[in-house]
């Protein structure tokens, strides 16, 4: 590579918005200028990623297009700068044989020069897997894109298209002399995601080097975390780049993080980019004096500032003393607003209007709960947080228009055993005590009846997270599960739990994506099924 300068330009795009995705491209331009030999960008970095069939729309590829063009004018006062920049293009022809699509759009990346357009790299492999939906939604490309800058070859790939198997590709680009490989990518966070994005660049190196670039930010249920990387031709690391937003240049030093400040800071981010790119600046939530409720806050106090944060404990005749006590703990420690409204009164006039069963007496308190809440966002204009985590959300374990209700939930994808280290977590790396260690160490409960304990009705959650990962994200059978020690009766159990909340899952709020498979777009099973063995 012969000390090429590299710039990262870790842009965090708004799907559809052209002018504000080209400003921040014009803006780390300037900035890579002098400074750099070559700027890469993510995967379509102009016109937003994941487009899903927004891609369909001819308008939305003529603006990509248009954004293109725009920018390739800018690029005439910056001739010393080679930009390599994803966006989406219209294809020429038709899907490929095997693809049956109203696919009408390239996933495409171009490399720019002083004002002139050297050449388009189109995307080969479309992943059909997880969120990702390329192949739904692009025509694929075959041809290779060679150039060279400051005398350096180099040639372009697209994010899946080195996630392969096949190392023809690979042998080919180093068989025609490539020094470098530029790979743009729409890489989401996830947890150990960075060292597999390492493992999957080394494997595909055949002598050459690579430039790793990725988004920024969160998009919806997706966060793109950064931590672009310049790999040397025999695979060891020349510069990682860290996970914030904004030009990161190879000529200084790398930045390291641990994969708990990267999970924190994908919480953060995906909360606060979904406020900000749906125009929302303000939340509300429940405090429960709980482990769940008070992580949510503290995250939504890291993303937005605890003046922009509403919460609001909501006590019924069965809560503790101690989990009121807690919920002001926490108001107090993060600073953010807090009001208490006891819901005894309302609980009783239902009571007298009609007759409850003992669940539906225990679901009703939920559901008064998320009837204040929401009557309190829609008269303040402040987006109401769900604060179920995954281990609740599997196996059902929340009421329906209860505490499943809000707008977002932050916690959605982490399970309860990580929620309590996360806690942890952040009070030592603040150097206080944010979140009360009363609501880590308290033995959970959802307070809907007396003396009522999490564990009266569920495994402890060190095993029933165990067996949620096993059978949702490594889908292994029940006799799989088994087979690693656990009770087979208690395995069969969790799994019917798992099936009979699909329906819940299906109505339920988008939260941010941290596993690698999420409850959401990336997991699609029926809500009805019906099988003599798992």
């Amino acid at each position: 590579m012969r000390n090429l300068r590299v710039a990262f330009g870790q842009t965090n795009p708004v799907v559809g918005d052209f002018n504000h995705n080209l400003r921040q491209i014009q803006d780390a331009i300037e900035i890579a200028h002098g400074n750099a030999d070559l700027i890469v960008f993510g995967e379509l970095a102009l016109c937003g990623y994941p487009l899903g069939d927004l891609s369909y729309r001819r308008d939305i590829i003529d603006g990509s297009e248009s954004a293109l063009q725009t920018l390739i004018q800018f690029s005439k006062s910056y001739d010393a700068l080679t930009i390599v920049v994803g966006h989406a293009s219209h294809a020429l022809g038709k899907p490929v044989a095997t693809q049956e699509s109203f696919a009408i759009a390239h996933n495409s990346a171009s490399v720019i020069e002083a004002g002139e357009l050297i050449g388009t790299y189109h995307k080969q492999l479309l992943p059909n897997f997880d969120v990702f939906d390329d192949w739904r939604n692009f025509v694929p490309g075959s041809e290779e894109l060679f150039f060279s800058v400051n005398g350096v070859k180099c040639a372009l790939a697209i994010c899946q298209d080195i996630w392969t198997e096949d190392d023809q590709r690979s042998k080919a680009l180093a068989a025609s002399g490539v020094e470098l490989l530029v790979v743009p990518n729409g890489s989401p966070f996830g947890k150990g995601k960075h060292e597999t994005r390492l493992t999957a660049a080394r494997k595909f190196q055949r002598g050459f080097g690579i430039a790793y670039a990725n988004l920024s930010g969160g998009q919806d249920e997706l966060v793109f975390d950064g931590s672009g990387f310049l790999l040397h031709p025999d695979g060891t690391l020349a510069f990682q780049a860290g996970i914030t937003e904004g030009v990161q240049l190879s000529t200084t030093e790398s930045v390291e993080h641990t994969e708990t400040e990267r999970l924190w800071e994908a919480l953060v981010v995906g909360l606060r980019d979904y406020l900000a790119k749906t125009g929302q600046r303000k939340v509300i939530l429940g405090l429960s004096g709980g482990i769940d409720s008070a992580l949510s806050a503290a995250i939504a106090c890291e993303a937005i500032g605890p003046e922009n944060v509403y919460g609001v404990a909501l006590p019924s005749r069965y809560s503790s003393e101690h989990s009121i006590a807690d919920a002001k703990a926490l108001a107090e420690n993060l600073g953010l607003n807090y009001s208490l409204i006891e819901i005894d009164q309302a609980h009783k006039a239902f009571e007298h209007l009609v007759e409850l069963g003992d669940v539906a007496g225990e679901n009703i308190q939920a559901r008064i709960r998320a009837v204040i809440l929401m009557g309190i966002s829609n008269t303040d204009g402040q987006l109401l947080l769900s604060t179920g985590n995954k281990s609740e959300i599997a196996v059902g374990y929340s009421t329906m228009y209860g505490d499943s209700a809000g707008g977002f939930a932050p916690i959605k994808d982490l399970y309860k055993t990580e929620v309590w280290a996360l806690a942890t977590w952040l009070n030592k790396s603040k150097g206080k005590e944010l979140i009360p260690q009363n609501s880590i160490s308290k033995p959970p409960s959802a307070e809907l009846r007396p003396d009522q304990l999490d564990n009266d009705s569920l495994p402890e959650y060190e095993v029933l997270d165990r067996v949620i990962e096993a059978l949702v994200e490594k889908s292994l059978t029940i006799d799989e599960v088994a087979a690693t020690g656990i009770n087979r009766e208690l395995v069969v159990q969790i799994d019917d739990l798992i099936r009979k909340a699909e329906w819940k899952r299906a109505q339920g709020v988008i939260g941010t994506k941290v596993s690698a498979v999420a409850f959401g777009s990336g997991r699609r099973v029926p809500l009805t099924t019906r099988f003599e063995k798992l």
